[in-house]
């Protein structure tokens, strides 16, 4: 490479880079302004055409130069109506060299987007450089470099129009969550998904949640398999509810798998695999006398009862995981909580349910109750949640106060004050990234799920 000393050249002279990283150049008024004032107080890194496009610069008549460093300034001062430019000419530059010395300018300003920042770094990749160069030229860490080009495996159309949604308000902390996942696709699928940068952490953490625990219930299941118990036939998703199956053991996909299996105490059962176990499920005893109509018809009312309430538990289940997560300082806390607090506190209040001060230290425990602990975890879990901001205190307080409350009223309808207080304690905690993992959810929460008896149907 070869540098040459500063000199003036005319603004006709100079284009603008064809590949340059960088595609979009900010606001530039304020750089207009203070060249229309001072001038250009810093000068170009310019190259000659010839070592761009050498075709280009076949029968010119002057030399036509590219930028290679200052292309905000040649903008800006194009605007400013400079005619001249001070600008230092380097020749013999290849390709690569180009490009590395265009992306090791860029990368370390601050004003670039996520997807130039992202980009930035995987061309550098492309170009031959390696993680350790790369934060060696750029001043990013490894850890941030490793990031970055993270980031540049996602689907950079989605990505593109994230950044673009002012409402999305997308940060770079927010897409590390995605690095949970190992499948590329889940992560694009999140991304597209996600109605918020909220809503990506917590979908994140759920989609990394699951995929342990399906690792943990595909050990399970070839256990099972291995022990002779195979999976439940067709007719028992139908058919679950219904009073036919009976469940003999739920194994938790959240722990480690058990080491081994007892053919002998499962014998004759099936195996079904749930959101948060696997289920052991035998065949209940026929009965020999035929059901009336009005039987039947109780039956299916009960069934469908049993369907709201399975769907409310798992959604319960998915809220104490989600408050769990904030505690542990997992979810971004919001700034201004004066408002949280007042309807966190309203919840409480009017769910009316049961809640004292055993039931809401014995939530930071594994333990079933508060009874069943050793004194030592009991005084864990004392100074623990003594030591909770008030806005964990009250989530605490609220799903305590909620969690025992039934959708369904004795006729199978939906139950309205509870739907009420419940979309107002999971409205609360959308604003820090909540959702349901299922729509299925969200309708046993509104009151519009097909399992509901509608209201004046007939009592069995």
């Amino acid at each position: 490479m070869e540098n040459g000393n500063i000199v003036n050249i005319k603004a006709e002279r100079i284009m603008a880079h064809p590949n340059n990283p960088r595609k979009n150049l900010g606001d530039l008024s304020e750089l207009v302004e203070s060249i229309k004032i001072h001038g250009i107080m810093q000068n170009l890194t310019v190259i000659p055409l010839e070592d761009v496009d050498p075709d280009a610069a076949i029968g010119q008549e002057e030399e036509k130069y590219v930028t290679l460093i200052g292309h905000r300034r040649f903008a800006a001062g194009s605007q400013a109506g400079v005619t001249e430019f001070p600008c230092k000419i380097a020749k013999g530059l290849s390709e690569r060299e180009q490009m590395s010395i265009m992306l090791e300018e860029n990368m370390q300003r601050a004003d670039l987007t996520i997807w130039e920042q992202a980009n930035g770094f995987q061309m550098m990749l492309n170009l031959g450089e390696t993680e350790e160069s790369i934060a060696e030229k750029t001043g990013f860490s490894k850890t941030t470099v490793r990031h970055r080009l993270n980031i540049a495996k996602l689907n950079q159309d989605i990505l593109m129009k994230k950044e673009k949604d002012e409402a999305f308000q997308l940060s770079l902390s927010d897409l590390y969550a995605l690095e949970q996942i190992e499948d590329i696709k889940i992560r694009d699928k999140i991304l597209k998904e996600a109605s918020s940068s909220r809503d990506l952490v917590w979908k994140a953490k759920n989609a990394a949640e699951e995929i342990h625990r399906d690792k943990v219930a595909a050990q399970i299941i070839e256990l099972l398999e291995a022990a002779g118990i195979g999976a439940e036939p067709k007719e028992y998703e139908k058919d679950r509810y219904s009073g036919k199956w009976v469940t003999v053991e739920y194994i938790s996909t959240e722990k480690a798998a058990p080491k081994r299996i007892s053919k002998k105490k499962f014998e004759g059962c099936f195996y079904h695999k749930s959101y948060r176990t696997v289920d052991i499920i035998r065949k209940r005893d026929k009965s020999s006398e035929p059901m009336t109509e009005q039987e039947r018809v109780q039956k299916e009312k009960e069934k469908n009862k049993k369907t709201i309430k399975a769907i409310a538990k798992e959604m319960t289940a998915q809220r104490k995981s989600f408050i769990l997560n904030a505690i542990a300082g997992k979810i971004e806390p919001l700034k201004d909580t004066e408002e949280v607090i007042k309807e966190l506190w309203g919840v409480v209040v009017d769910a009316c349910g049961y809640m004292n001060k055993t039931t809401l230290m014995a939530f930071l425990s594994d333990a079933k109750d508060w009874w069943s602990m050793t004194d030592e975890d009991k005084e864990k879990c004392r100074d623990k949640f003594q030591k909770l901001s008030i806005v964990h205190q009250l989530m605490i307080g609220a799903f305590c106060a909620t969690s025992g409350s039934d959708f369904v009223e004795w006729d199978g309808a939906y139950k309205a004050e509870t739907g009420e207080v419940i979309t107002r304690f999971t409205e609360i905690l959308a604003k820090y990234g909540f959702s349901y993992a299922e729509e299925e959810q969200n309708k046993v929460m509104e009151g519009s799920h097909e399992c509901y008896a509608k209201k004046g149907e007939p009592a069995s």
